[in-house]
């Protein structure tokens, strides 16, 4: 177990639900908070009960021992106008551009994406994953969790009108068997 932190559990169990795009369980709740799992129950259900009791945008939702932070079903309606908006809109040049290097890279880790654009990228993977151009890979359980890897998705083949990620310009230039460092200096 990693060492106790000094913090307000109820609040640091909000901020991990807040950041984490997936369930959580206790015992992975307990290891980031460097706390035994006895200690985050109160914690953890006073944190649920907060979220049942008034009227919030968010609620935290259980499946047998898995929580996960969600938007509150009343405002569906609205979270679809939200994303049916989000996705209509034009790709920003950060979005391309990490796009691009998804494409001719990946299968990319989270952390080398962000190595070879020198930026957080995590705005910008959220977005393309709810657009449906790239996807998040598998990972082992020995892989560090936000340190997913990314993959461009059959929707964006198809969005591009080619049958496989080798018919890129330059693909087989800018493939991962070249360096990263060299991928800044080739034109698309």
């Amino acid at each position: 177990m990693e060492e106790q932190q000094n913090f307000n559990l109820k609040s640091a169990l909000e901020a991990l639900f807040f950041i984490a795009n997936r369930s959580l369980n206790k015992t992975e709740l307990a290891k980031f908070c460097g706390r035994k799992i006895e200690e985050i129950e109160e914690p953890l259900n006073q944190l649920i009960d907060d979220y049942q009791n008034r009227e919030s945008g968010i609620k935290i939702i259980q499946d047998n021992q898995e929580y996960q932070m969600v938007t509150n079903s009343n405002y569906g309606p609205l979270i679809q106008k939200f994303l049916k908006q989000e996705v209509n809109q034009e790709l920003t040049p950060a979005s391309l551009e990490t796009l691009s290097i998804i494409a001719y890279r990946g299968p990319i880790r989270k952390s080398e994406l962000e190595q070879v654009r020198g930026v957080n990228c995590t705005i910008i993977l959220r977005n393309l994953i709810i657009r449906g151009l790239i996807k998040e890979i598998a990972q082992n359980e020995s892989d560090q969790i936000e340190d997913k890897s990314y993959c461009i998705s059959l929707d964006f083949l198809k969005y591009l009108g080619i049958n496989e990620i080798k018919e890129l310009p330059n693909y087989h230039k800018l493939n991962n068997e070249n360096p990263l460092s060299s991928l800044g200096d080739e034109e698309f």
